[in-house]
């Protein structure tokens, strides 16, 4: 399985002094989900409007580039030297049929306060609902409700902040989710990525996401709509332990020259 990563937005609602650098973010995760491999660290890397993301799946390297400009995933396999790449319209059409009634969203600040990698941030409470339908059409005996709910924390007092706000806003405007674009194509994994995306804007739109505890559940009345909403139970858990800023290579975020490369269609 390919890596699903989560991406941010970017808008400095926060009132913090605009400054542009590239971020790089180093976070652990555990849990379980059928739309992203869980389990061990992760770096992301932000510059303007890419990301890379880097993690060990066992001992397979495995690196997910999302181009907001290019409109395009990449997906590279340094061992092969071979590069997957998927056009954002290729998943448009499942991404637009998922939901069949108004996507609801709240992030809610608590009094809680926390101290990650070495940052503050404040306590939010979560909770997305996404009504959908695989066939793409209400009233079929396989209405479900996808929710997305837990906790966030979140800090204004990271370095980078605005271009790491910038990028995700960006993506989310553009129709991008945040991870492996193959899981958008069925539509439980569509229906996890369309509510998570938009999660991730309005956790992000609030500052830098150090830490989530997220559960995934979803509810449905026929047995078809029982089994699905049992391949969309999840349980993710994030903390971030590292922050920096600094001039990333800008061939990072391309497809090495020598690498084959598949176009997906």
């Amino acid at each position: 399985m390919s890596i699903y990563r989560f991406v941010l937005s970017a808008a400095l609602i926060t009132g913090v002094a605009v400054s542009h650098a590239d971020v790089t973010v180093t976070t652990l995760t555990e849990g379980k989900a059928s739309f992203i491999n869980v389990g061990g660290e992760s770096v992301v890397q932000i510059k303007g409007q890419r990301q890379r993301t880097d993690q060990m799946l066992g001992k397979r390297a495995v690196t997910l580039i999302i181009d907001v400009d290019g409109r395009r995933f990449i997906d590279l396999d340094a061992k092969k030297k071979a590069a997957v790449v998927t056009p954002l319209a290729v998943i448009g059409d499942e991404l637009a049929k998922v939901g069949v009634g108004t996507l609801e969203a709240t992030l809610t600040k608590t009094a809680q306060t926390k101290q990650i990698a070495g940052f503050p941030c404040a306590v939010h409470d979560v909770r997305i609902a996404l009504p959908f339908s695989p066939t793409g059409e209400a009233n079929q005996g396989m209405d479900l409700n996808m929710v997305l709910s837990g906790t966030v924390c979140l800090s204004t007092a990271v370095p980078g902040l605005a271009d790491y706000q910038a990028f995700y806003r960006a993506a989310a405007d553009s129709g991008f989710v945040f991870g492996d674009p193959r899981s958008a194509k069925s539509p439980t994994g569509a229906a996890q990525a369309k509510a998570y995306a938009a999660l991730t804007r309005k956790m992000t739109e609030a500052g830098m996401i150090l830490e989530s505890n997220l559960t995934i559940s979803a509810t449905g009345d026929g047995p078809l709509a029982g089994m699905m909403a049992k391949l969309a139970a999840s349980d993710l858990r994030t903390t971030v332990t590292n922050v920096t800023t600094g001039e990333l290579p800008a061939e990072a975020f391309e497809i090495p020259a020598d690498y084959k490369v598949k176009t997906q269609k």
